[in-house]
């Protein structure tokens, strides 16, 4: 679906898009005046394209104190996927590899050969509740699948080549470049070497709250194995100490990260019988 949209796109509607993405950070929805000034587009030949783009449902066209036009998750996944491919990063889309409430993904051909291009649906909601108001305010819910998506894109860049995840290639819009992992979720495999794999895991997210990253959200789900390794995935909602700002942000960063570990004890011991001291909690967070 998305490589047909893809093909049916016109220049014009490239350019008013271009639009709506340059300014959806000022803006719930972008004046048509400002797409035209900023595409280069008259403004009558503007409210046509929206409303094109809107009939596809790649924009929300509305009229206010004035007509304006924002992005659907379909038209910024498909402006990212543009971006991409304008730099040269993406030459072909492959198949849908999967989609859930948080994430449509793909694989690709890229620069650096077969690839994953991940889509974020939604802006993960952060514990900085004020700080999130103070700096997004009333802006339009894709601007928050942009965050998200940066956010990955950020923990990826930190921690890869300290750390078992997926090398970032790239980040445009909402919609992450990432390298092909051939793995399992740790929850559709019966481990061999439980013990091995956790102590493995543990030792990873020990380096991870070294280099100052927390997960947000570890689990069997977003841990892939395979014969020849453990990955961990999924870092839309992941903590950088080194952006918070108060000591009581880096207290509910602490509670997190302890969550995340408590997830992981709890899932091996259920499925595997595992029974580690909860102590190891306090000795990685004191690394």
């Amino acid at each position: 679906m998305l490589a047909e949209k893809f093909k049916s796109v016109r220049e014009v509607a490239w350019r008013v898009m271009d639009g709506i993405f340059k300014n959806m950070w000022d803006y719930k929805f972008v004046p048509v005046e400002i797409i035209a000034r900023d595409s280069k587009v008259e403004e009558h030949k503007v409210e046509r394209v929206l409303k094109g783009l809107a009939d596809e449902k790649l924009a929300e066209v509305k009229q206010t104190e004035y007509l304006g036009g924002a992005f659907t998750f379909l038209g910024l996944s498909l402006y990212s996927l543009h971006r991409f491919v304008r730099r040269d990063f993406v030459t072909m889309l492959g198949k849908k590899m999967g989609e859930g409430k948080e994430s449509m993904i793909y694989n690709c051909m890229s620069k650096w050969g077969e690839a994953v291009i991940k889509f974020h649906k939604v802006g993960y909601p952060s514990f900085k509740k004020v700080r999130e108001k103070r700096d997004y305010g009333d802006l339009h819910y894709t601007v928050l699948m942009v965050r998200s998506a940066r956010n990955e894109f950020n923990a990826l860049k930190k921690l890869h080549g300290r750390v078992s995840v997926p090398k970032p290639y790239g980040w445009e819009g909402n919609a992450v470049l990432m390298e092909l992992i051939d793995a399992k979720e740790l929850y559709k495999v019966r481990l061999e070497n439980p013990k091995d794999v956790l102590d493995y895991v543990l030792e990873e997210v020990r380096e991870m709250w070294k280099l100052g990253i927390v997960h947000g959200d570890l689990s069997q789900f977003n841990i892939l194995v395979s014969p020849e390794g453990v990955w961990i995935i999924d870092f839309p909602q992941a903590i950088d100490l080194n952006e918070l700002e108060s000591d009581e942000e880096l207290k509910m960063a602490e509670e997190v990260f302890r969550r995340d570990l408590r997830n992981l004890l709890n899932y091996f011991k259920k499925t595997y019988g595992l029974k580690v001291d909860e102590r190891v909690i306090d000795d990685i967070a004191r690394s």
